[in-house]
């Protein structure tokens, strides 16, 4: 009984009997005090296995660099992410990690077949493309899915007529007084525009020679209506638009630079601003247009006007309805519309990107203002590790 309890009090270890007991054990020794050492050491444990249990009181730890108690904690630094967005006068508000070249063409025949089966097998995982049935040799397998691919493209083509009609519908119901134009119906009417272009040679080379429409996919995307792309031939032509503006802001900087800096505290750059060193071509691949080597540059400057007067009604239309209803494609859509890279950026950065955007075009809202934002993102190259 005295050993149980004596067991319980030290296991215990807060616990100490006010009464002076003296124990004899073999599973627990006493620590010899310097003052007064034992008269008779304790025998040693019969099971040399199990070491004696040793209650010490561990030395105290300090740290060399550990503040005194009633200073107040360092707060973190402030990074670039949790910084607030504001309105910066030469500097886009974040950063980000060293961005490098993702996509590669291909060099031979048998990559592109290899990237053709890939475009196929993703397309078939995503439901738009039935896959062959169970069983299939190669020669059936191979007519099925080219007859799969030419009812992609028959849908495709239904899809740009049809967008015809609710487009055609859309501006009649505006031009009458009706419900106000949506962002949604805006962008829409804008990528049908551009698709109607494009029907008649797509249609012509669909019925001609099917075979080189991966091809255009990866040298000539802008060929293609949106409606005719597979998802990951979607996903690797604006790896080679962001590829291509990196590019842009690594061989052109310097030239940007320039003219950010000779707007000063105006803020605007005028398209008669983009002349010459090649400004045209720049501009263009940093919005993501075409950059044709054949183009003059007043094509290029008339593109470039047409695009940023669309960016110019949808940054009033995103104003008005706010960013919350946007889903993940649209917000880089969007960017890739206004020259940011959204590449390593997430979520949340992307929405403080385009935030803040709008707020610098909010009481100068001109397409000089936006061409002087335009220049601004390519003439950083240090945020994007070129």
């Amino acid at each position: 009984m005295i050993r149980s309890r004596a067991c319980g009090h030290l296991a215990n270890g807060y616990y100490f009997s006010p009464r002076p007991v003296l124990i004899l054990t073999r599973r627990v020794q006493t620590q010899p005090t310097q003052d007064k050492p034992p008269k008779t050491p304790l025998p040693p444990p019969k099971d040399p296995r199990k070491q004696p249990l040793q209650l010490r009181p561990g030395p105290l730890k300090t740290l060399k660099d550990s503040p005194p108690k009633n200073a107040a904690p360092k707060q973190p630094p402030a990074t670039p992410k949790d910084a607030p967005v504001t309105l910066p006068p030469n500097t886009p508000p974040l950063t980000r990690p060293t961005l490098t070249v993702k996509t590669v063409d291909p060099v031979s025949i048998r990559d592109l077949k290899e990237m053709t089966v890939r475009d196929i097998a993703d397309a078939e995982s995503h439901g738009i493309l039935t896959p062959p049935p169970p069983g299939a040799g190669f020669a059936k397998s191979t007519l099925h899915k080219m007859i799969q691919i030419g009812k992609f493209y028959f849908r495709g083509v239904k899809l740009i007529y049809t967008r015809w009609g609710i487009a055609r519908d859309i501006k009649a119901r505006v031009a009458a007084g009706g419900a106000p134009l949506q962002r949604w119906e805006h962008s829409m009417m804008h990528t049908q525009s551009a698709d109607v272009k494009r029907l008649v040679p797509f249609v012509i080379i669909a019925l001609i020679l099917e075979e080189v429409i991966p091809l255009i996919a990866m040298w000539a995307p802008g060929m293609l209506p949106t409606t005719c792309i597979l998802p990951s031939q979607r996903e690797r032509i604006q790896e080679k638009h962001t590829d291509k503006a990196l590019e842009i802001v690594a061989s052109h900087g310097d030239t940007l630079r320039a003219l950010v800096r000779a707007a000063g505290d105006r803020g605007e750059i005028p398209f008669g601003g983009l002349s010459g060193s090649g400004l045209p071509k720049a501009i263009c691949g940093l919005l993501r247009l075409s950059t044709r080597r054949l183009d003059l540059d007043l094509l290029r400057r008339r593109r470039i006007h047409h695009h940023l007067t669309f960016v110019q009604q949808d940054d009033a239309l995103l104003l008005q309805e706010g960013l919350e209803g946007l889903s993940p494609l649209d917000l880089v859509q969007a960017l890739n519309d206004r020259a940011i890279i959204s590449r390593g950026l997430d979520h949340k950065q992307q929405i403080q990107q385009l935030t803040w955007w709008l707020k610098s075009i909010r009481e100068n809202d001109t397409l000089a203002r936006r061409i002087y934002l335009v220049c601004l993102m390519g003439s950083h190259g240090e945020i994007y590790g070129v």
